[in-house]
């Protein structure tokens, strides 16, 4: 039963190392040695895995092949995880603030003074200011703050999406 657990891990595993650096590809798990039945294990492989399975008679301690991500996690610096949380909700924010004030852009009579208003202007206009001399309305609209959804959409994909370089330094320690 052990043995088909780690085919099982090895044959799950390969396809996620698509985004893995040059020098881990082919292989499964990450090059920390770990010990199966006194044979030394450095990154084992699908085709490594399943030899040792079929050679080896005995059970097969299935937690020596597989390692997490967490090893691979605590290897990057120190910097990127914190980074990571606060540029996060940042972003988010100032996204979701764009949205309400391109939505609030289609009511030029609401007094942006008042309670739920302010909470959105106040830290929107410094950055829509900065934009407003060099970019010109479009057909009598003001597009700067779709300009900023776009920069701030921009920047949480490159950063944090799914293949963004602070998401590829933690997973991978590239």
């Amino acid at each position: 039963m052990s043995s088909l657990l780690v085919i099982l891990a090895a044959f799950v595993a390969e396809p996620c190392m698509g985004f893995a650096p040059m020098h881990n590809v082919g292989r499964v798990f990450a090059s920390v040695p770990s010990t199966l039945n006194n044979h030394v294990v450095m990154g084992a492989s699908l085709m490594d895995a399943m030899d040792f399975v079929t050679k080896s008679a005995s059970a097969v301690d299935v937690d020596a092949l597989v390692v997490s991500s967490s090893v691979l996690i605590s290897e990057t610096e120190a910097w990127v995880q914190p980074l990571s949380n606060v540029l996060g909700p940042f972003l988010n924010f100032f996204s979701f603030a764009m949205l309400c004030r391109i939505v609030l852009s289609w009511y030029p009579t609401a007094n942006v003074n008042e309670v739920p208003f302010n909470i959105i202007v106040w830290p929107t206009e410094p950055l829509l200011r900065l934009l407003k001399g060099s970019i010109p309305p479009a057909f009598g609209v003001d597009i700067t703050p779709v300009v900023w959804l776009g920069i701030f959409s921009f920047m949480n994909e490159i950063f944090l999406g799914q293949q963004g370089l602070l998401t590829m330094k933690m997973k991978y320690g590239i």
